[in-house]
């Protein structure tokens, strides 16, 4: 069988979500392969949507693996939430054909990062989001996402697994992607900054984000970070934000796959859905 799974996890503790060939610490794969061996009775290998970095949380991860365990979705939500730590939680599982693959056959990807945008920092929210205590004009970083739409070189922020894999052959085409929508807006002394797009490079959302700072801080125009984004390159002033902020909210798959929307929520259940003010794409 090929049970495909929907997951959330708090990644402060964890090492990312990939397993790591040398033992760094805990990763979010590593967790659950070991989890399923114990249900199972065999081993497996678990395939994540997103691979997300290390202390980057996730509401809307999804991951398959493939097993000779005969036992029903419920049963291994059930299961697997009594086996896993309380940092990783399954909200759903669906069996699914045997050529889908959760990095490969997702359509889309969302990420939210969470800026705490307050004079005095949170205890309860610490672990979710970055605090900057100083003003920021969000009108203008909202402005600037316009920038961020379409399919466009986005090497000024991230690179790319086939730059690293691939050195000789690294160039511009490995950091084409498509960024469908992009958003930065307020709600109370929480800023969000949401980003939809059909893949990201690695370290692309923290960057960005670290780049939009500089704009609602009025260290960068509107039309200085529109030339960064058309340069492509990755000399200027935009440094990566803290990994703290940032949470896969959601990957979205092919209707006829018959798979549970992303959730309208991140961690923190007070937070909202990621609509509000900002740009979007709409597909033809």
């Amino acid at each position: 069988m090929n049970i495909a799974c929907g997951i959330e996890y708090d990644g402060t503790d964890y090492h990312g979500f990939q397993r790591q060939p040398a033992a760094q610490g805990p990763t979010v794969q590593g967790v659950l392969e070991t989890a399923i061996a114990r249900i199972a009775g065999e081993r497996v290998v678990v395939h994540g949507a997103g691979r997300t970095d290390a202390g980057v949380h996730a509401s809307g991860q999804v991951i398959n693996f493939h097993t000779t365990a005969q036992l029903a979705p419920e049963v291994w939500v059930r299961a697997l939430n009594a086996t896993l730590p309380p940092t990783v939680v399954v909200r759903w599982a669906r069996a699914v054909p045997e050529r889908f693959h959760a990095r490969f056959s997702a359509i889309s990807r969302s990420y939210r990062y969470t800026i705490w945008n307050d004079a005095v920092p949170t205890a309860l929210l610490a672990r979710f989001t970055y605090h900057r205590s100083q003003p920021l004009a969000v009108d203008l970083m909202a402005e600037a996402c316009k920038f961020l739409l379409g399919t466009q070189d986005f090497g000024a922020f991230g690179r790319s697994p086939e730059d690293a894999s691939h050195p000789d052959e690294a160039g511009p085409h490995h950091c084409i992607r498509t960024m469908l929508a992009a958003s930065c807006f307020r709600y109370g002394p929480c800023i969000f900054c949401d980003f939809t797009a059909n893949a990201f490079l690695t370290g692309m959302v923290r960057r960005l984000v670290g780049t939009l700072l500089l704009v609602g801080q009025g260290r960068l125009s509107l039309e200085e970070f529109a030339a960064i984004v058309r340069r492509a390159e990755r000399s200027h002033p935009g440094v990566a934000v803290p990994a703290r902020g940032l949470c896969l909210v959601g990957v979205s798959y092919p209707s006829e796959l018959g798979l549970p929307e992303p959730p309208l929520m991140t961690p923190a259940a007070a937070w909202p859905s990621p609509v509000g003010a900002g740009a979007e794409l709409q597909a033809d």
